[in-house]
């Protein structure tokens, strides 16, 4: 009887050990989460008119060869594709809020225009941040487009997939033409940038072929920015600094065929005929964006 007791404590033992062992076992091979922890991120910009912020009040800066001073209409911009350049010289795309009202999937709408005073084609919001979130790290650049993304360009407009902020009715041609990715319009010149040359494929599926479209959307980059302290400055005055201006109204509708496109696309980084970077690289042809404290 001894004997059989003996066996049993020693059986029982014997599994008591091997479970023990594979539970160690497992919990050594079990692999480690990897948790990616974010920060949140703002990104400021400033529209104005030399030093003068951009106002739908008389402004007394004046503008172009003519040194006319500049009374807004409208003054609205789209960006997108934003992402920050860490200390590794890594382009990290910012994930945007998307707060259904200013921001959608990867791009924002900016409006410093209160549609009051000489701004009659806007509403009084307004927007000059960019918010959004980065993995946690050290940035000290910046990457974004000027300009809806290609693949929203027809889209959200109107309809049952309309969208704010790409359903604002003053930043529209239609769902044909697709967004008018900037727009700036003061007495005497009306700017609208966007793609031009898409063909109509199927108006009933509302799809287009942009595949040979001019894409009229610069890209800059910046390498010097920090986004808790710069800002990113549009100026109005360096846009338009070849352009005559006067009480005659005149107009850039992106057209490659347009002369007074051409000052304006110079100032873009843009090349005219192609509605591409400048050799590559908007952000070294380019005249009228800065980054300040």
């Amino acid at each position: 009887m001894w004997t059989n007791k003996l066996l049993a404590v020693a059986i029982v033992g014997a599994l008591s050990g091997c479970g023990s062992s594979s539970s160690e076992d497992s919990a050594q091979q079990s692999p480690t989460p990897n948790v990616v922890t974010t920060q949140n991120v703002e990104i400021k910009f400033v529209a104005r008119v030399g030093n003068e912020a951009i106002s739908c009040e008389p402004m007394q800066t004046s503008v172009g060869q003519k040194n006319q001073t500049p009374e807004f209409k409208d003054a609205r911009i789209y960006i997108s594709e934003v992402a920050l350049i860490n200390d590794a010289d890594e382009v990290v795309s910012v994930t945007l809020n998307q707060d259904k009202r200013w921001q959608y999937k990867n791009v924002a709408l900016l409006d410093f225009e209160t549609g009051t005073g000489s701004c009659s084609n806007g509403n009084p919001a307004l927007n000059n941040v960019i918010k959004g979130t980065v993995p946690s790290g050290n940035y000290n650049g910046i990457q974004f487009t000027l300009g809806v993304p290609a693949e929203l360009n027809n889209y959200g407009i109107d309809g049952d997939d309309a969208v704010s902020p790409l359903d604002v009715l003053g930043m529209n041609w239609s769902w044909q033409a697709g967004h008018k990715h900037l727009r700036m319009d003061i007495k005497g010149l009306m700017i609208h940038l966007g793609t031009t040359g898409c063909e109509l494929v199927d108006a009933d599926a509302e799809t287009v072929d942009c595949s040979s479209s001019r894409p009229n959307r610069p890209q800059y980059q910046f390498d010097s920015f920090n986004p808790a302290s710069n800002s990113i400055v549009f100026d109005y005055q360096k846009l338009v600094a070849g352009n005559y201006i006067d009480d005659t109204t005149s107009t850039c509708m992106s057209s490659n065929r347009d002369t007074v496109c051409q000052p304006i696309f110079d100032g873009l980084g843009l090349d005219l005929t192609s509605g591409k970077c400048v050799a590559g690289d908007c952000s070294a042809a380019q005249t009228w964006i800065t980054v300040e404290e």
